[in-house]
């Protein structure tokens, strides 16, 4: 891999929509269980306009924006881990669990791939045991 070589994976679009839909609904619970009554009020509008922004903001945020870069010297997830302190990669779940070298000590690290689909996920785990040289 080149110093310039990049690759780079962002959230699934259908998890975010999927997201996006379950912070707009959340309010309209509410009259489910009862709690509000019906008809909805100016504070009931208000609110429903308060999660239809909380939900947009959710979604510009992550649509554009990587989750995870692989890189000639190690990979991005939040935060940076450099290719010489991860000794392991394991699959676990939706999720990878690095064993990282810090400070002369073995450390776990679990990074979540919730937000990947399944494709970029297999995908993922190949390039890290590939990338990393370890066998799963």
């Amino acid at each position: 891999m080149n110093a310039t070589d990049q690759i780079i994976f962002y959230s699934s679009k259908p998890r975010l929509l999927h997201m996006a839909a379950n912070i707009l609904i959340a309010p309209a619970l509410l009259y489910l269980v009862g709690l509000w009554a019906w008809p909805p009020t100016m504070p009931h509008y208000v609110t429903f306009f308060i999660t239809g922004l909380i939900a947009m903001r959710y979604v510009k945020q992550r649509w554009g924006s990587p989750r995870l870069v692989f890189d000639s010297g190690g990979f991005y997830c939040r935060e940076y881990y450099p290719a010489e302190s991860i000794q392991k990669v394991e699959p676990v779940l939706r999720s990878i669990r690095l064993s990282l070298l810090k400070d002369g000590e073995s450390k776990d690290k679990v990074v979540s791939l919730g937000w990947a689909s399944n494709d970029d996920f297999k995908t993922i785990i190949n390039l890290a045991v590939d990338r990393f040289n370890i066998k799963e």
